[in-house]
């Protein structure tokens, strides 16, 4: 979400990408945050860590774990049908209705942005 955010400041290129909408509008949701406030957030923060900084007290852990735990289990079938028609021009129409959308999204960034590199170790 934060890479999105900053593909979407001046000189940035977001492409297809969206915030706001999908998995980034259930965060920004569980955050009470708009998008426009989220994009003003990571426009004015040095780093990453600073976002994180800045958003973590505004749920609990354990309400923060709980939304990690529905958004891992949203799987094709979950997705509304005011996405239905973007989220198949992306991914495909022929996707399992079990398979998890995370695990589309880390495909559809592998394919776009290559492997994930953490501390100098590729993934």
């Amino acid at each position: 979400m934060i890479d999105v955010a900053r593909a979407k400041l001046p000189g940035g290129v977001a492409g297809a990408y969206q915030i706001g909408r999908g998995m980034s509008g259930l965060v920004l949701a569980h955050l009470g945050i708009t998008t426009d406030e989220f994009v003003d957030l990571v426009a004015n923060a040095a780093d990453k860590d600073e976002v994180v900084a800045k958003l973590a007290g505004k749920r609990t852990q354990a309400e923060n774990r709980m939304l990690n735990l529905k958004l891992a289990r949203i799987t094709v079938a979950d997705v509304p049908d005011d996405l239905r028609s973007s989220f198949e021009r992306f991914y495909g129409a022929d996707l399992p209705a079990n398979k998890r959308v995370f695990d589309i999204l880390e495909e559809d960034d592998r394919r776009t942005f290559g492997a994930k590199q953490e501390a100098g170790i590729k993934k």
